[in-house]
């Protein structure tokens, strides 16, 4: 498949670009360099893209807004990145999509993609508290791993937690 594209910054897929993934307020106010300098991390961004993230927004027909994707290491050591974090193999985003509830996405991707990895992390709509959904995409051997984070710890599944009683 091939995409309108600019060399400086390629498209990934039909909806999504190189520098969506790269964007961070962290690293423009430090001073990091964020773009990857590896082939292999542009490979993995566009697998995530073409496999996990495309199909959600051609599904819901809504935007899909990237919170944190790619990481190069200083950036993933500035926000306390796990040392091992797929996001510095652009093998994972943190993502949210305008107009439905986090819980929604994140259901409709462990029914229909072929990810690594979900996390639904801090969410809870009783309090207002949206949190965003964690997902990855390996070349092979995707676990279709599937936890929730309260803010505190990771639990195996999908799981609901009343945010506002911490």
């Amino acid at each position: 498949m091939t995409y309108k594209t600019n060399p400086l910054n390629p498209m990934l897929s039909a909806d999504l670009d190189l520098f969506t993934f790269c964007q961070s307020d962290t690293a423009a106010e430090q001073g990091i360099y964020n773009l990857p300098q590896e082939v292999g991390v542009v490979e993995n961004l566009t697998r995530l893209c073409q496999q996990v993230l495309q199909p959600a927004i051609t599904h819901f027909d809504l935007p899909l807004f990237i919170t944190s994707g790619y990481r190069c290491p200083r950036l993933n050591a500035e926000i306390g990145g796990l040392p091992d974090s797929q996001h510095l193999r652009g093998e994972a985003a943190d993502i949210m999509m305008g107009g439905i509830a986090n819980d929604t996405l994140a259901l409709w991707l462990i029914d229909n993609t072929d990810f690594d990895e979900l996390i639904l992390e801090k969410f809870d709509p009783r309090c207002g508290e949206y949190g965003w959904v964690h997902v990855s995409c390996v070349a092979m051997g995707n676990r279709k791993k599937v936890s929730t984070f309260d803010g505190d710890a990771f639990h195996d599944g999908f799981h609901y937690f009343d945010l506002a009683g911490k």
